[in-house]
């Protein structure tokens, strides 16, 4: 019984030292692989539940931000999230290769254009503007101002404040940036 014994604690000690088997993407149910990588292409992309701009929003993703794309239908892509799926536009997404060309030459430019200030007189309004991570305006000072007019120069800057950039991305990563803004009247 004592050998039993012993014979039954040597072989519970070595279960114990077993690693557990890893399970492999084939015994998981419900993952499906992506049948394209694409990459958002506009500032801020919002995701859906389902594959209508009036579906409930589950969540957003970034400019240059790499997503799976499980599967197409008509203007959509569905993409894999956190914790499922959700439904994207597709003109939203650009591809590997586009994605490249963004970075490579990292050039600032609106995703939203300032708007324009009506004026009637001659001039020029330079503005420079600060921009954040997200492609975001947070500071504008005016640089000079031929019109002589600062209410014009007030509601330009304004505008500017309203715009959007794109993200600028030098060496996969996203850089603050001064943009120079003229307005020619």
């Amino acid at each position: 019984m004592k050998r039993f014994a012993v014979l039954l604690l040597i072989v519970a000690a070595f279960a114990c030292t077993q690693k557990p088997k890893i399970a492999s993407n084939a015994d998981v149910t419900g993952i499906r692989p992506p049948i394209d990588v694409e990459y958002v292409a506009i500032p801020s992309m919002t995701v859906y539940a389902r594959p209508d701009i009036a579906a409930q929003p589950i969540g957003s993703y970034g400019f240059s931000e790499s997503i799976a794309v499980l599967s197409k239908q008509g203007d959509w892509c569905e993409i894999r999230t956190y914790d499922g799926s959700g439904w994207v536009k597709a003109t939203d997404l650009m591809t590997a290769d586009q994605a490249k060309s963004e970075s490579d030459h990292p050039v600032p430019h609106f995703y939203v254009q300032p708007a324009m200030v009506a004026y009637n007189g001659h001039g020029e309004i330079v503005l420079q503007a600060k921009v954040n991570t997200e492609g975001q305006v947070f500071d504008v000072l005016q640089v000079s101002n031929s019109t002589k007019n600062a209410k014009l120069a007030d509601e330009n800057a304004m505008a500017l404040r309203q715009a959007q950039f794109y993200p600028l991305i030098e060496k996969g990563q996203r850089k603050t940036f001064i943009y120079e803004h003229r307005v020619v009247y």
